[in-house]
């Protein structure tokens, strides 16, 4: 009929924006029954998998099996066409199984079936299944991919970090002769990117002659993932068109390399262009702003955000609170939180991370207590926050209560928890933390490895740190920097050298902190001439510029060996920049090692005089001065003490008995056990 050969052509004409338009046309269609559907109709080999591809875009199932049922009533449902259309409809209703049987049941298939399967399973995210498909079609089937494909599979190589295989795709593609398009070059591109081979990655981009901003945004995010931000800026520079994912990228590439300022001018740039930031912008230049401590910009950003309509994301909301509690503004930071429609766990923790931070450790234990539910996220948090703001003991107790409630802790858990084991030297606690990773088979990457290495060595069990060490298989700078400051602290300072040597020898460059350790081995060892040779080795060799630290062991080495009037000489030689207070203390110790009285009261009146309340100079020049029975000298800096208003502040200690860490000030009476103690 008439009425019939115009939804005919409505369907071929059909706007694929408009999934129902479609689904009501066919309704008309069937209106007429089955047989109105007319084979002879120039248009009806296009009806069915128009349908059939409007059903899944919805989705909409139960129209999509009535069309599959009239397909076979007709004899057309072995069709290449329809078949590849009902596999996506199967797909596209969640019903893969389906699918899958199907594709299986296809007496012939072709290129374009595998692709619409391996498509599906793309769709789903089962990247697995995608490559063993792929696999299949070219090694048993002999099929030949086309882009669309290829397209998937590296995609799914990608995402899995199947580089191996993602490899071979790249070489198949040359060996085939495959046209790279721009959606293959592309995905080629971040794939390589992904793998961190940007000369590859840069290679495919200059084949590529057809190239659009996700090339070029692809490109640059690659070159800032591996910490060449000044080439991801060339690439950035170079675009011929920028949106605001390129704006992005190269935001959050200033920032993860730790460029916060250059961020906060890109995003200043970006506004003077008048390209209007989205969430992703604000969440990179709110971190950028909390890492720099510019809580005021902040508070404008923060009104931005409400002013967008951008406050909907939780997200978002939570990137300010974090800013609001790592700059300190607890008020501001209470006040968002308690306008917070969902509190969620994120929320929670971090407020309790800021209270940690800023002192107030009972309000954050309280408020951690009564969080109604805590993830592993939450405990390692709170873990690392009291293990980075010096609350060692309270650190320690709260991986207790993490046992108590069967809560299986991670790396990041056992890795905070070893450094505060280390802290406070809970060696039981430490070995059975190491029994724990060993007995659950854990991997021990660097970071964990040089953890248990920092607590043995620290712990004073320097032989269980170096067997470590050694059987760990990978090895970065923080695990020879580790080895080496804990051989340093033991007195094993030639095997501390050695290991110096054997670090050079595996390709891997020192920083300032391993310096730290290796002139520490100098000072502890005595080993003046070795001390100077190192010291001139960081400045010439390596370029690292002496801190406060540096200069301290160099003054210490001197002093152990009895050169004071070379350290002064050192001291007064030194860069302004280092801390020279700290400096000059290392030396009045070395005077007081060695009684020397007259240097001793020459840096005693450097130190009082820069700081007349430098509590340390008063208390080494009075033990100079009793270690030589000069009382005079010992009353007198008492009195100057007083004076000055100056008090000492009271030693700690730690000590552990039966895996609980008790905790000890000097002539202190506020242990909880402390009545029991003095009866003993």
């Amino acid at each position: 009929s008439t009425a019939t050969t115009h939804s005919y052509k409505a369907l071929r004409n059909w706007d694929q924006s408009e999934p129902e338009r479609a689904i009501l046309l066919f309704k008309r269609l069937v209106e007429h029954g089955p047989l109105s559907l007319n084979p002879r109709c120039g248009s009806f080999f296009f009806f069915f998998p128009t349908v059939l591809k409007a059903c899944a875009k919805i989705p909409a199932f139960s129209e999509g099996a009535q069309v599959h049922g009239i397909a076979v009533k007709l004899g057309v449902a072995s069709d290449s066409y329809v078949q590849n259309a009902l596999i996506g409809l199967y797909f596209g209703c969640g019903r893969s199984g389906d699918a899958h049987l199907l594709f299986e049941k296809m007496p012939e298939r072709s290129a374009v079936s595998w692709s619409c399967v391996i498509g599906g399973y793309a769709e789903l995210g089962l990247w697995e299944k995608v490559k063993s498909l792929f696999r299949t079609m070219v090694g048993e089937f002999r099929v030949a991919p086309n882009s669309v494909t290829l397209v998937r599979v590296v995609a799914a190589c990608t995402k899995s970090r199947d580089f191996e295989l993602g490899t071979k795709v790249r070489r198949y593609i040359c060996e085939k002769g495959v046209s790279l398009g721009l959606n293959l070059g592309n995905g080629l591109v971040n794939m390589y990117a992904k793998m961190g081979v940007m000369e590859e990655a840069e290679r495919l981009f200059r084949r590529m002659i057809e190239r659009d901003v996700v090339t070029w945004t692809t490109l640059l995010a690659g070159y800032a993932a591996v910490r060449r931000i000044e080439t991801a800026r060339e690439v950035f520079d170079k675009m011929p068109h920028r949106n605001v994912v390129a704006w992005n990228a190269m935001l959050s590439g200033y920032v993860s390399n730790g460029c916060f300022e250059a961020a906060m001018l890109l995003y200043n740039e970006m506004l003077v262009l008048d390209v209007k930031p989205d969430k992703a912008t604000m969440i990179s230049v709110v971190s950028a702003s909390a890492r720099l401590g510019y809580v005021s910009i902040g508070k404008v950003i923060h009104g931005y955000i409400c002013k967008a309509e951008m406050d909907k994301s939780l997200d978002l909301l939570h990137s300010i609170l974090g800013l609001y509690t790592s700059c300190g503004d607890m008020n501001s930071a209470e006040s968002l939180f308690n306008k917070l429609v969902i509190k969620s766990e994120i929320s929670r923790t971090l407020m309790v991370v800021g209270h940690v931070k800023h002192g107030a450790v009972a309000t954050a234990l309280e408020t951690f207590k009564q969080m109604p539910y805590k993830d592993i996220a939450a405990w390692n948090a709170m873990i690392s926050a009291l293990t980075k703001s010096g609350y060692f003991s309270e650190a320690l107790g709260i991986f207790e209560e993490m046992q108590r409630m069967k809560v299986s802790p991670n790396q990041l858990t056992l890795v905070s928890t070893l450094t505060a084991c280390a802290k406070v030297g809970a060696l039981e606690l430490g070995r059975w933390i190491h029994a724990y990773i060993e007995r659950n088979k854990i991997e021990m990457d660097a970071q964990l490895g040089s953890s248990l290495v920092e607590m043995y060595a620290k712990c004073g069990c320097i032989d269980l740190a170096l067997k470590v060490f050694n059987r760990m298989h990978v090895k970065d700078l923080l695990a020879w920097t580790t080895i080496i400051s804990g051989l340093a602290m033991h007195g094993r300072s030639k095997l501390a050298l050695e290991h110096f040597k054997d670090m050079e020898g595996n390709g891997i460059h020192p920083d300032a902190v391993t310096f730290i350790g290796v002139l520490a081995a100098c000072s502890h060892g005595g080993l003046v001439e070795e001390g100077k040779h190192y010291f001139d080795l960081m400045t010439r060799r390596y370029g690292i510029h002496p801190t406060t630290e540096h200069y301290s062991c160099m003054v210490d080495l001197f002093g152990r060996g009895g050169l004071l009037n070379e350290a002064k000489h050192f001291i007064e030689s030194m860069d302004f920049s280092a801390n020279r207070k700290a400096i000059w203390g290392a030396l009045l110790g070395a005077c007081n090692l060695h009684g020397h009285i007259e240097l001793a009261e020459y840096v005693t009146r450097k130190l009082i005089g820069d700081d007349p309340t430098h509590c340390g100079a008063y208390v080494l020049m009075s033990n100079v001065y009793a270690k030589e029975s000069m009382w005079d000298g010992v009353k007198k800096m008492r009195n100057l003490m007083k004076r000055e208003g100056v008090e000492k502040v009271p030693g700690c200690s730690w000590i552990e008995l039966n895996g609980v860490v008790h905790e000890f000030f000097a002539g202190g009476a506020y242990h909880p056990e402390c009545t029991e103690i003095d009866m003993k």
